[in-house]
């Protein structure tokens, strides 16, 4: 399989910290992650750790960063992705002893959208997977050029 250019992240974190962060928070925390069109959608409390992902494969937070500038979607990625996913999530699990079962398609807008094209030309997308035990919550994302047309050999 030829893959276009990417850009990959991974955030490893404990999930109590997650958990006493989201308690504490309460609706506030889970405003300031997500937007009202992905809550239903995004991995709960994993949010943090799956955006921080993104974050780290766009290169970090740019000016003009919010947390909103990544969107889990309905719409699944290209298959190519999924590959891709399964490839790298399979060498997480290997690190890490935890499957990443949980995962979504994500626009990008704003300052990180910006940022991704930077270093990506062209419009682009990302996808997701997440997983957790062991105290742990491990995430990846990928970012890409999306062309509803593009196909990947």
């Amino acid at each position: 399989m030829t893959v276009p250019a990417v850009l990959i992240g991974v955030d490893i974190v404990a999930a109590d910290r997650l958990a006493r962060a989201a308690a504490r928070g309460g609706a506030t925390f889970t405003r300031h992650l997500t937007t009202v069109a992905e809550r239903d959608l995004s991995p709960g409390t994993a949010t943090f750790s799956v955006k921080e992902s993104f974050i780290k494969a766009v290169g970090g937070r740019p000016p003009g960063f919010t947390w909103h500038d990544f969107e889990a979607v309905r719409e699944p990625p290209p298959g190519w992705t999924g590959e891709l996913l399964d490839e790298a999530a399979a060498e997480l699990t290997a690190a890490t002893g935890l499957t990443l079962t949980g995962g979504a398609a994500y626009t990008l807008s704003g300052a990180c959208r910006d940022a991704a094209r930077l270093r990506l030309a062209g419009p682009v997308a990302g996808a997701a997977r997440w997983g957790s035990g062991d105290g742990l919550l491990v995430s990846l994302a990928v970012v890409y050029v999306h062309r509803k047309d593009a196909r990947c050999p």
